[in-house]
């Protein structure tokens, strides 16, 4: 029997796909991309529980789902029910085209207070159109048998009834199956972060033009909106390599040369004032800044090149005044 389970490759999915990849059952990996990026290894435990590993994105559906929520947001801009019926419904289209027959997920009832709440379970099965095609090993005993169960495709004796947010069962089982690598049990989504709340709801404000390949950027550096101009300062030389890579197809970026400064990003569409914004970055943000003609490079496309911004003094000053950016500054 063949299965898919949506592996984030944190540690509670990696354990529901070991259990049940332990009773026999042919299991596919499938990790959902987050526009916005994420930090766990999905590979890497993968390889940890031995099976084949899907990527596939959770595309543009999940802006829509992230700008108008049927069933709304959690504490901060998380519509969490949403994504997961989106996850859910892609996760389907992947069990058909693998010839798989049930989906597996690493829920626990009750430890997300959203989206994994005993009744919503059953309402995201419902809307996803998967009701009783959702096992879920770690809770699998305190929720109604699945099919996979009744068809004894899986033993339920062996599934789990843990519930609630501790993690040191999770801990403790890891170490039983002898991971070699034990990733973060409570790797969180960054829509659930406060501090990310203003750069999203920015975005989402700003997509008309924007596509998701702009959201990325919402990781690194200082976000910054001037009216519909978007505008990104990188904090260090980190922050400007993750984000030159970023731009480059997406808008435009500059780097100054002599002296030490930001690098200043552009998405598109990128503005008509950016040699003022620019110099106003470097003076606010840089050292050393010289007066009259500045250098820089510039990063369009896959094309890098030199350029020259002549400060006469009369450039606009708003943009040379570090209260204006502290302003604008989304956190």
């Amino acid at each position: 029997m063949k299965a898919v389970l949506l592996l984030s490759g944190g540690l509670d999915s990696s354990l529901a796909g070991k259990i049940v990849r332990d009773m026999g059952v042919d299991l596919v990996g499938l990790h959902l991309e987050s526009p916005f990026g994420c930090d766990n290894n999905p590979e890497r435990m993968a390889d940890e529980i031995g099976i084949d590993l899907i990527r596939r994105p959770k595309g543009p559906e999940f802006i829509e789902v992230l700008k108008n929520p049927e069933f709304g947001y959690g504490s901060v801009v998380n519509p969490c029910i949403d994504c997961r019926i989106l996850m859910f419904k892609i996760g389907k289209e992947v069990m058909d085209q693998v010839g798989a027959t049930f989906l597996v997920t690493g829920e626990v009832v009750g430890q997300r207070p959203m989206s994994q709440k005993r009744d919503t379970l059953f309402l995201i099965d419902r809307e996803a159109g998967m009701d009783g095609w959702i096992l879920r090993p770690l809770s699998a005993r305190l929720l109604p048998e699945t099919l996979p169960e009744k068809k004894g495709w899986v033993d339920r004796e062996k599934l789990l009834g843990w519930a609630g947010r501790s993690r040191k069962p999770q801990i403790e089982l890891a170490a039983t199956f002898r991971f070699s690598h034990v990733p973060s049990p409570a790797g969180g989504c960054l829509l659930t972060d406060h501090n990310f709340k203003e750069r999203v709801t920015d975005f989402i404000a700003l997509d008309g033009n924007r596509t998701t390949a702009l959201a990325p950027l919402l990781r690194y550096g200082r976000h910054f909106r001037f009216g519909e101009t978007w505008v990104i300062v990188g904090r260090d030389e980190a922050d400007n390599r993750h984000l030159d890579r970023l731009i480059r197809g997406n808008g435009m970026a500059f780097h100054p040369v002599g002296f030490s400064g930001p690098g200043v990003f552009f998405p598109d569409p990128c503005p008509s004032d950016m040699e003022e914004i620019t110099l106003g970055a470097f003076q606010v943000y840089g050292k050393n800044r010289p007066d009259g003609t500045v250098h820089a490079r510039a990063v369009l496309d896959e094309t890098e090149y030199p350029v020259q911004f002549h400060d006469t003094g009369n450039a606009n000053e708003t943009y040379q005044d570090p209260a204006f950016w502290n302003k604008h500054w989304r956190h």
